[in-house]
């Protein structure tokens, strides 16, 4: 069933970690420091976000642990769950692997630029080209409602795609352009409490939306057919 809706739709929801589990990486996300807008000379506890945006002069969308989340173990049971792998292989064939384990913040903050949304893939449509074959696996590590910034997933628009938006691939699509061609119904909004998961195909359209009041914590577990970056394994850009 879980291949089968991503076959269709580029999109299946219905998984839970075990509450112990998303409890247990969630408490290691609020006591370890983490790095504002991918750049590691902006660390701050996630808890001080208003006083880094301060002391740094600058607003600060998203806080990553890059390779700090494999010293949680709760992580790392995930990252090895036979059920993920399983999946994976199961729609991207025998020869998938594991290219990506991360997770990170995203901040409500009043005053990013466009820029700044861009880099941590907020408020517009777009797909990932990381691997040219991959799969990921999503989990809420905290309640996320509309106002938390949920992830949207457009269903379908994995398959097709119209050709001007194969024409800027790495360029951000606005809403009304997405679902010009996809149709209004076509977009999901993902919410949960702490630890609902889902996994997309992510050459489909999909974004996150920036927080309005509540930090948005989240793990992704990704699968690709290519060998891993060093880099990208933690969803740090790579400085071409």
């Amino acid at each position: 069933a879980v291949v089968e809706a991503l076959r269709s739709d580029g999109l299946f929801s219905g998984f839970m970690l075990p509450q112990e589990i998303h409890e247990e990486i969630a408490a290691f996300a609020q006591r370890t420091p983490c790095f504002g807008n991918f750049d590691r000379h902006l660390e701050f506890m996630p808890g001080e976000h208003a006083e880094a945006e301060k002391l740094y002069g600058r607003s600060l969308l998203s806080g990553h642990y890059f390779e700090r989340i494999l010293d949680c173990k709760a992580a790392l049971a995930i990252q090895k769950d036979p059920l993920l792998l399983d999946v994976a292989r199961h729609y991207l064939g025998g020869q998938a692997k594991l290219i990506t384990t991360r997770v990170w913040w995203s901040f409500p903050t009043g005053k990013a630029s466009d820029s700044d949304k861009n880099l941590a893939s907020l408020g517009k449509y777009h797909f990932d080209l990381d691997d040219w074959r991959m799969l990921k696996f999503f989990f809420y590590l905290k309640p996320c409602d509309a106002g938390t910034g949920p992830h949207v997933y457009v269903r379908g628009s994995h398959k097709r795609r119209a050709l001007k938006h194969q024409l800027t691939l790495l360029v951000g699509h606005p809403a009304e352009d997405v679902l010009d061609v996809y149709g209004q119904q076509s977009p999901v909004t993902l919410t949960g409490e702490a630890g609902v998961g889902f996994v997309e195909d992510p050459f489909g359209f999909h974004m996150g939306t920036v927080p309005a009041h509540t930090p948005r914590l989240m793990m992704e577990i990704g699968f690709g057919v290519s060998r891993p970056s060093r880099r990208r394994f933690h969803g740090e850009p790579v400085i071409r």
